[in-house]
């Protein structure tokens, strides 16, 4: 696991290009705190930061030459130990346990074809000294982010965005179509970032550029979600045991690892597993003291019940308050999903015992675990509501609980396309809302535009849809950002290729019972009674709307009441924030966007 970055089609100064280079891997030091290197060339630098997993020797420093290549390469691929026979059996020798010299070899022999092969987690940079290109690649789900920036003639690239902002600030302009997909989702969606300059790669793509012209292909697609999948539902016999061979894929490494357990469903299978492979399994989880939003009780007793040594920690009010600050430097761009503070918390616990740490992450965008996904009916409803009936309903203004739903409603009617609907029902802002926030910035639907493409049902498109947004830029960034400020590698073995395909012949189950991941509980039950199996599912948020009517009130205060934004309308904002501490309006999530885009805008904008 590392952090890369480079500069690639420069006519910069040598030296000026090797040092901003090593400037911008420094900037990400906490994703490899135990190794360092650079390698340069005309016109291009690429440069790492690593954290030791597999072979902790020098043997696997970074960046790697082979012959005219030389890559850095941040993340896993599990399956390196059959790669490596594979190519062995073609000539290739190898001088290390690591699965970067495997990969290396990979992309020699297959070149782009070698992407496909790989199961695992990656973001990389190969440059090919010979043909003079670069190739750029990201893996299937997206888990290892990859930015890059086109300016001033040149290509930069890096795994965070702070380490462009170290060499290029001056030259970045924030992006108001960025900031609206942010106000809405909580999170920016690829391929846009903060930033107009740079793009994000999207998942399970790789792109090429000319070292010499700066020329960048188009992203081609290696891999995408399978559609009907073909033969008979997946048996509960064959769920566990691919769950269980992906765990154990996930146990290899040279240093001590470890899992989050929150005590639901995905979290408590891969800890199943993790037990079934080995005798010694920690495992780690985070309690609140507000019962709404504590899961600890059943994090303990699936750990007693399994036989995992279990470490817990409450976290706090004072404590949790103490974090929110650091979220704007763990995360880089505008980010407001208020799990990212117990993700962070629980990071830093398991920090503290193991170097990974596997999660259950995937499991409710793949087997329909989400309660939204129970509104399929009303979709339906929706989208047979006159145009005028739902206008009117929008249009109301009572502040009950009823009106607030007819409003939400409302919304979702007008909407009348169903991916658009959906993209209301998921929306913090509601479009109705941003018009007002935001007057100026377009509506091109993004990646909802096509959501009603593939999926026989509206829970499999509703799943799908997630899989291809919320997962990749909410959920996996979260984890990652969270995870890597403090070195630590996460592993999500429910994201597996060979899982994925098991879902997806088990749709049929998850549109039979949508929200309740029928497949995976019926798992469960092979390693938990009943008790722990059947519960509600709970989530892992946090109080944000109650938090900021107390202890983050003065910074709500100092940060958006205080402040006239040119970005968004600020009168629009101040008005909800202030029907929000009045206790006249729910809407702690609206608020946390603007604290959190405040914070944001200080801690990289304003220095």
């Amino acid at each position: 696991m590392c952090g890369i970055a480079g500069i690639l089609a420069t006519v910069r100064e040598a030296d000026r290009v090797r040092a901003d280079a090593v400037a911008m891997a420094a900037c990400l030091e906490h994703r490899g705190p135990n190794d360092h290197g650079v390698d340069a060339g005309p016109g291009w630098a690429i440069a790492m930061r690593r954290l030791s997993i597999q072979d902790t020797t020098q043997a696997g420093h970074q960046p790697m030459r082979l012959r005219d290549l030389s890559l850095v390469f941040n993340g896993e691929v599990y399956n390196f130990p059959e790669l490596r026979a594979d190519l062995e059996s073609h000539g290739y020798a190898f001088a290390s346990r690591s699965d970067t010299e495997v990969v290396l070899a990979a992309l020699e022999h297959w070149g782009p074809a070698a992407l496909e092969r790989f199961n695992g987690m990656f973001a990389l940079a190969l440059i090919d000294r010979r043909r003079r290109t670069a190739l750029l690649a990201r893996d299937r789900f997206g888990k290892k982010p990859l930015f890059i920036g086109r300016m001033r003639g040149r290509v930069l690239f890096a795994s965070e965005l702070k380490s462009l902002l170290r060499v290029a600030r001056d030259e970045l302009t924030l992006c108001n179509d960025a900031l609206a997909e942010y106000f809405r989702f909580q999170y920016v969606p690829a391929p846009r970032s903060i930033f107009r300059e740079v793009t994000k790669l999207p998942p399970a793509s790789w792109v090429t550029v000319d070292l010499d012209s700066g020329a960048m292909s188009e992203p081609t697609t290696f891999w995408s979600l399978p559609v009907g999948e073909g033969g008979p539902a997946a048996s509960t016999e064959e769920v566990v045991e691919t769950i269980r061979t992906a765990v154990r894929r996930r146990l290899i490494a040279d240093v001590p690892v470890g899992a989050f357990l929150s005590g639901g469903t995905d979290s408590s299978l891969v800890v199943a597993g993790m037990r079934a492979a080995a005798a010694d399994v920690r495992t780690f989880s985070i309690g609140f003291a507000d019962p709404r939003f504590d899961e600890s009780y059943y994090a303990k007793a699936v750990a007693a019940h399994l036989g995992t040594r279990h470490t817990h920690r409450q976290l706090e009010w004072p404590d949790a308050m103490a974090l929110v600050p650091s979220l704007a430097t763990s995360y880089d761009e505008p980010f407001a999903d208020s799990s990212a503070l117990p993700t962070l918390a629980v990071s830093r616990l398991a920090r503290e015992h193991v170097t990974v740490a596997q999660s259950g992450d995937g499991g409710d965008e793949l087997f329909g675990g989400y309660t939204r996904y129970r509104a399929s009916r009303m979709l339906r409803l929706a989208a047979l509501t006159p145009g005028p009936v739902a206008a009117g309903l929008r249009r109301g203004r009572s502040g009950s609980r009823v009106a607030r739903r007819a409003r939400v409603f409302g919304a979702l009617a007008s909407a009348r396309d169903e991916g658009r609907m959906y993209r209301e029902a998921v929306s913090v802002w509601r479009s109705d809302e941003l018009a007002q926030l935001m007057p100026a910035t377009g509506d091109d639907g993004g990646p909802w535009s096509a959501f009603a493409m593939n999926g026989s049902g509206p829970t499999e498109r509703m799943m799908r849809c997630d899989a291809r947004t919320y997962l990749v830029d909410d959920i996996l960034q979260k984890v990652d950002r969270a995870s890597m400020s403090v070195s630590l590698e996460t592993r999500n073995p429910l994201l597996d290729p060979d899982v994925v395909a098991v879902a997806m012949r088990s749709v049929d189950r998850a549109e039979q019972q949508p929200g309740a991941k029928p497949v995976l509980r019926e798992a469960l039950r092979r390693d938990l009674p009943a008790e722990l199996v059947d519960r509600p599912k709970m989530g892992f948020g946090v109080p944000v709307g109650e938090w900021m009517r107390d202890g983050l009130r003065p910074m709500v205060d100092d940060l958006v009441l205080s402040r006239t934004a040119t970005e968004y309308d600020s009168a629009v904002a101040h008005a909800v924030v202030e029907q929000h501490l009045a206790g006249r309006r729910e809407a702690g999530h609206q608020v946390w966007t603007l604290l959190m885009f405040e914070l944001w805008r200080d801690r990289w904008l304003r220095g």
